[in-house]
């Protein structure tokens, strides 16, 4: 799968879209469905051999785990950014569209978390305050770093291009 299939990359005249966590939908689609399937097992094969407690406790684990499946669904994977060229502006569209910054505004740096790194846009005197994260996690392997090339070609550098911010500049 091409990189701008994985993050739904558009880039029209007006404005360039993506959507960062779209390439985890199948995979959550697929443990939503083992998750689903998980209940008639549990209730046919174990309801007879498990004490009521220990059936309890297996529901309420089940439970967590389909709610978390869910709000991933539902509140992750459909969030979409909007850089619109036309009004300088940087759209967050969860469910509605809301204006984060303006492209003045905007600043990209690499975040680095528990053996891995992303990248996130924030505001330039608050980046560290309140950021968003533009890409999937990258780890120190050879195939991450292949993915990592081809999203910054291909995804990073036609929004900096879009906003302005020189490709040359060293990322804070």
């Amino acid at each position: 799968m091409d990189i701008t299939d994985r993050y739904k990359f558009e880039e029209t005249g007006s404005e360039i879209s993506f959507m960062p966590n779209f390439n985890a939908l199948g995979s959550l689609l697929v443990w939503l469905a083992l998750g689903v399937v998980a209940v008639p097992i549990v209730i046919c094969y174990f309801m007879n051999r498990m004490s009521s407690d220990q059936f309890k406790i297996a529901g309420i684990v089940w439970g967590i785990y389909m709610m978390y499946f869910l709000f991933d669904l539902i509140f992750r994977v459909p969030v979409k950014y909007i850089f619109d060229k036309s009004e300088k502006c940087i759209y967050r569209r969860q469910i509605l569209a809301k204006k984060i910054m303006n492209f003045e505004e905007m600043t990209y740096f690499i975040n680095d978390e528990s053996g891995g790194h992303y990248y996130s846009i924030g505001k330039k005197r608050s980046q560290f305050v309140k950021n968003y994260r533009i890409s999937n996690y990258f780890s120190g392997s050879k195939a991450s770093h292949r993915r990592e090339d081809e999203y910054i070609e291909k995804i990073l550098h036609p929004i900096l291009v879009a906003v302005g911010i020189p490709l040359n500049q060293p990322e804070t």
